[in-house]
């Protein structure tokens, strides 16, 4: 035998075609297309609507009482809020409730309904 080695059907392409240069990628994009792609999805208009959400709740909310509180969801005007203590939970839902919606809609969040839940320890 010559130093040839059978290394199956499969195995000898693999071989061939790792012995081909290689002078660049195989799918180049550039790089403006692909910022103006992110800067155009979904992912970027929910940061955005997150962030007007959280200045909204640091309007309304104390400095000890903001860090308590995590916007978790938005869908479809609906705001999932989880709020780390049950006492502050019972506080915000029946007193300031309606101070945070009209800080939302002041804000132009789109939010419409909040729905509480306390956070898992």
């Amino acid at each position: 035998m010559s130093g040839f080695q059978d290394f199956g059907p499969k195995g000898w392409r693999d071989r061939e075609l790792a012995r081909q240069p290689r002078y660049g990628g195989s799918r180049v994009e550039s790089f403006d297309h692909l910022v103006k792609g992110f800067l155009t999805s979904e992912e970027v208009a929910r940061m955005k609507r997150f962030a007007r959400v959280r200045g909204s709740l640091d309007k309304v909310l104390s400095a000890t009482e903001a860090p308590k509180v995590q916007p978790v969801r938005l869908v479809q005007g609906q705001l999932t809020l989880e709020v780390a203590d049950g006492i502050l939970l019972a506080e915000l839902r029946s007193h300031r409730q309606t101070a945070l919606l009209e800080a939302l809609a002041a804000d132009r969040t789109g939010v419409t309904r909040l729905v509480w839940r306390l956070k898992k320890a």
